[in-house]
């Protein structure tokens, strides 16, 4: 595989500034990246950063810092994302299919079992 640098989306930042998760859309137009402060920045093909919308915790009275963004994938006619949290939720986003589409809550998914490794074994 040979990779090839075509353009900075995100400027350097002083300090740590990370990346938590990116999905590429189905259709190869749309390129989401979520920035440690749990803000989804949405670019074009062409990497030209065109939308951002923040999202919400599972419950206000935690704070907008209780969780991380670890996951997200688009689906497939590129029009919603699902975003998972460490705050057990997923949330599905209406993005739309133009850019300047308003950004809503469309589904919510609360995950009551959390995930306990067994001993001895990776997973």
């Amino acid at each position: 595989m040979q990779l090839k640098h075509l353009r900075t989306l995100l400027s350097p930042q002083d300090g740590a500034a990370k990346v938590t998760c990116m999905a590429w859309s189905q259709n190869n137009a749309k390129f989401a990246v979520c920035t440690v402060d749990r803000v989804v920045l949405l670019y074009d093909e062409h990497g030209e950063r065109r939308d951002k919308f923040s999202t919400k915790p599972a419950d206000m009275k935690y704070g907008r810092k209780s969780y991380m963004v670890k996951g997200m994938a688009f689906s497939p006619d590129s029009t919603k994302i699902a975003i998972g949290q460490t705050d057990n939720i997923i949330y599905v986003y209406k993005i739309g299919e133009d850019w300047g589409d308003k950004k809503v809550i469309c589904n919510k998914f609360i995950q009551t079992v959390k995930f306990k490794p067994v001993p001895g074994r990776l997973g």
